[in-house]
């Protein structure tokens, strides 16, 4: 199983206490900001999220890859922050031996709207980021 896990994700072998911050990160990249520089954060509404928020948007994510089925929409709110977002799995497919799903995340805070996907592949009991498609 380990070596299947380095095949399939050579630089993307992260534990889940890492996973969702770093996912969460990747949540503000557009197109334009791929190839740049980290400053695409400073516009991302990510910036603005308090700790709760990200829990929230994570027990969020985390709902949606424990879902049986896509297209179910699922969304969080603090009510504190103002800050909200939901997910969805657009579709379910497998990838080189593995259960992956590809989620829409959507992101609002301060005024500032984002929407990300990412295909995601289930390696033992982890989801793990395989691509952040465009």
């Amino acid at each position: 199983m380990r070596k299947l896990v380095a095949d399939a994700f050579p630089t993307l072998s992260i534990p889940k206490p890492m996973l969702m911050p770093l996912l969460a990160c990747l949540l503000g990249l557009s197109d334009t900001a791929m190839g740049a520089t980290y400053g695409f954060l400073d516009q991302a509404p990510m910036r603005y999220f308090s700790a709760a928020d990200i829990a929230m948007m994570s027990a969020n994510i985390d709902a949606v890859l424990a879902a049986p089925d896509d297209n179910q929409n699922q969304t969080w709110r603090n009510d504190k922050t103002g800050n909200h977002g939901s997910a969805v799995s657009l579709r379910t497919f497998e990838e080189k031996g593995m259960q992956c799903r590809r989620l829409r995340i959507d992101n609002h805070a301060k005024g500032i709207d984002d929407r990300s996907t990412a295909d995601m592949c289930q390696v033992g009991e982890k989801w793990k980021v395989l691509r952040l498609p465009e």
